[in-house]
């Protein structure tokens, strides 16, 4: 009888220890620079991070977009590892549109996870080849700037978004730890018969 106890304990901590074990986060690092001409296509890289700790097929979802460029990469999918890095190669076309700085948001969509998003960045360049006319200091859109911009209004739907938090799913090893503490319960009520 005393052995059940202990077993059963022990089952019990392996429950609560797989509960706690498994979390989906996933968190766009780094786009790349992005500079072209009017009426041309760039390529560019979209950087994923796994924060949590388990793996999942994450797309990338492109938002804030402004008329005249259009968005599209090889593989829109893939499968993210936790702490690991996924590299998105993607591209854009710009149709006619005039110089200047333009932004996009990046985030991610994936089963469980909060948002991960991150601002990216097109400088278009004058035909001529030469860089666009620099508006006045504090005009150009920082990252900064568009965050807090972003904050206070929300997105597109007009919700602020909740914090960033973990979701926590139970591990592979909670179905077993279950189960073990069933057959436990079970002996135990058989010897107290």
């Amino acid at each position: 009888m005393k052995n059940s106890f202990s077993v059963l304990i022990i089952t019990i901590l392996l429950l609560l220890a797989s509960q706690a074990g498994a979390s989906f986060w996933f968190q766009v690092t780094n786009i790349t620079p992005i500079e072209m001409a009017p009426n041309s296509e760039a390529n560019f890289t979209v950087s994923v991070k796994g924060m949590g700790s388990e793996r999942a097929y994450v797309e990338l979802v492109f938002k804030n977009k402004t008329d005249g460029f259009d968005f599209s990469c090889q593989h829109l999918i893939k499968n993210v590892y936790p702490a690991g890095v996924t590299q998105y190669n993607c591209s854009v076309k710009a149709a006619d549109v005039p110089p200047g700085n333009y932004s996009f948001v990046v985030d991610v969509a994936a089963t469980g996870s909060p948002s991960g998003k991150k601002t990216g960045f097109i400088n278009v360049l004058a035909a001529d080849g030469g860089r666009a006319i620099e508006p006045e200091a504090g005009s150009i859109p920082t990252e900064q700037t568009l965050q807090e911009e972003n904050a206070s209004q929300g997105d597109e739907s007009g919700a602020k978004e909740p914090p960033v938090q973990t979701q926590e799913t139970p591990a592979p090893g909670a179905a077993a730890a279950i189960l073990a503490m069933l057959l436990v319960l079970r002996r135990i009520a058989g010897k107290m018969v």
